[in-house]
């Protein structure tokens, strides 16, 4: 998979840019405030993902705009296709290949992408929700089923805790929880059981990367703890029986207690858990790694390279480590820096300056 195109109108402090875009790495680089991670911000959200800076849509549109547009062209599959994203204040909306536009989430998997931002230390210094959000975007990206699976939990997941408000004030609301904890239960095992295949597959190539990255100091472990499955076996059967022996206290709450929305995913460096025991640079390594562990796994998933997007990723590894770190990339990489003085004297790069919102250069 590969861009090679992209037209950016009124996007954060972007007015307008394009730019052509090469296999292999393209730093963008610039002084802080520039746009250099507005311009990754915009390809990424074309996979139909939420945006990795927690932004609302009203946020991304220029002030002073009605909207915002990206436009991309791309190779997938030994085709050129092209999507186009809108955003307004109401929503963004999708088109591939000049069809009529769909929510944006609902184009998921035509550009597949694999970010990394400083922001995404939340992914073990943050709540569990982070961690479920970085499986969940990489898994609706590869699977359509993952993708259906979720958006039916989550549906009736907020069904089933209204009427757990409910049968407080009427008792004979209890008769339908039998009825959602059985869609329920078929829908959670579904979702369960890709993330646990997700993260067995992510598991090795985590170890090798934490170690690579690292200097071969620091080994790293990744596990999921799902509430419903204490067997780590998915099935209807175990998540209805689960979901049966927590009514009483899903009724105290008034709200759904065990699910997929309350799973979370360990991290782990050499047997301790990262979030309570790593330093900040212990951290990013290991984030670092779980995003090249993700772009692997994407590569088994759907058959061809991800695009790479790497904001500010070079600025705390050495410069072994920054050589190693771009040898390994493989496939399109668009990088972020401050500093393109290392990433210059590398003839396989091409160079895009950006300054106030503007593409200035490109070599």
């Amino acid at each position: 998979m590969r861009l090679t195109g992209v037209e950016i109108r009124a996007f954060r402090n972007i007015r307008h840019a394009e730019l052509r875009l090469q296999e292999g790495v393209n730093a963008v680089f610039g002084e802080n405030g520039q746009g250099k991670t507005n311009l990754l911000e915009s390809i990424f959200l074309l996979t139909g993902a939420r945006s990795f800076r927690r932004s609302r849509d009203r946020d991304l549109i220029l002030r002073g705009e009605p909207g915002a547009s990206v436009e991309a062209e791309f190779l997938s599959r030994g085709r050129e296709q092209r999507l186009r994203l809108t955003v307004e204040e109401k929503g963004r909306q999708i088109s591939l290949n000049r069809a009529s536009p769909v929510p944006a989430a609902s184009a998921a998997g035509n550009l597949v992408c694999v970010v990394f931002s400083p922001e995404h230390l939340s992914l073990v210094k943050g709540a569990p929700e982070e961690r479920r959000r970085f499986m969940d975007t990489a898994l609706c990206q590869s699977s359509r089923g993952y993708l259906l699976d979720l958006k039916l939990y989550t549906r009736l997941l907020g069904q089933k805790n209204n009427l757990l408000k409910d049968c407080q004030r009427f008792p004979d609301a209890m008769d339908l929880l039998e009825v959602y904890d059985r869609q329920l239960a078929a829908a959670a095992a579904g979702v369960c059981r890709r993330r646990l295949e997700f993260v067995k597959s992510l598991g090795e190539d985590f170890k090798d990367s934490s170690l690579q990255l690292s200097g071969g100091r620091d080994r790293g472990e990744i596990a999921l703890q799902c509430s419903l499955f204490p067997s780590g076996q998915p099935t209807p059967q175990e998540a209805e029986q689960q979901l049966r022996a927590r009514r009483g206290e899903d009724l105290r709450a008034g709200y759904c207690t065990a699910g997929p929305h309350r799973d979370d995913l360990s991290v782990s460096l050499d047997g301790q858990s990262l979030r309570l025991f790593g330093s900040q640079g212990q951290q990013r390594t290991a984030v670092l790694a779980l995003k090249l562990s993700e772009a692997r796994y994407m590569k088994r998933a759907t058959g061809e390279e991800p695009v790479l997007l790497l904001d500010d990723v070079l600025s705390e590894l050495d410069l072994l480590r920054q050589n190693d770190l771009l040898d390994r990339l493989g496939g399109q990489a668009v990088i972020t820096c401050c500093d393109p003085t290392f990433i210059s004297g590398r003839t396989d790069a091409r160079l895009i300056e950006v300054k106030g919102g503007e593409i200035k250069n490109v070599s």
